[in-house]
């Protein structure tokens, strides 16, 4: 499946400084800056915005951010797994061969976003809202997205075996070029999605539906 959504790419300058996780605390702005090589571990931040900033191969270990923010961000061969993202924002971010297994981005504003060949399984995104957003070439399964508000979604040959994706509308998805055996859906907002024939005999064995 070729993407017709066009997403707006992170404006990252040419020259950024370098950063390290003993700066970062509670209120506060960083900009213009690259992390690399780093692990932050075990903190419970609050209220702090990244713009203009690049994550290489940085690891969060155990972290809890409330209110965070990232603004023309990138984060590149990171390991987000298991963090808790609550109410996040992020805007014109970039995922890239990244891991956030088992990450909470519950409630998060998700807009001009790029996942590229990222693992989240059992992560969440309930009650998000999703804008401008493509998933390519990404393992999502056990992911659950309940309640999402989204406009121009993408799933690009993606893995999204026993995803959940309850309670969400799910007109103008396009499921077809991914893959997945088990795949939960409210019945009565089905809808308009697209899948491929073997996907939809899968969904109607799910629903009880016998087919000869």
């Amino acid at each position: 499946m070729n993407s017709t959504i066009k997403i707006a790419q992170p404006r990252i300058p040419n020259e950024l400084t370098s950063s390290h996780f003993e700066d970062i605390e509670h209120e506060s702005y960083y900009t213009n800056c690259q992390f690399k090589d780093c692990t932050l571990s075990n903190k419970q931040l609050e209220n702090v915005c990244f713009q203009h900033v690049v994550f290489s191969n940085v690891t969060f270990e155990e972290c809890q951010f409330t209110r965070f923010e990232c603004i023309d961000v990138v984060f590149e061969g990171c390991n987000m797994s298991n963090n808790e993202w609550i109410g996040a924002t992020f805007h014109r971010t970039t995922f890239k061969e990244t891991k956030f297994l088992g990450s909470n981005f519950a409630e998060a504003s998700i807009v001009n976003t790029f996942f590229d060949h990222c693992i989240g399984n059992y992560s969440s995104f309930n009650y998000a809202s999703i804008k401008q957003v493509r998933f390519q070439d990404c393992s999502l399964i056990e992911s659950e997205f309940f309640e999402v508000n989204w406009k121009k979604l993408d799933f690009v040959r993606c893995q999204l075996n026993s995803m959940s994706i309850m309670r969400t509308p799910l007109k103008g998805l396009n499921f077809s070029d991914s893959e997945f055996e088990i795949f939960s859906v409210s019945l009565e907002l089905l809808k308009g999605s697209t899948f491929n024939a073997g996907q939809a005999i899968t969904i109607a064995k799910s629903l009880g539906i016998l087919i000869d």
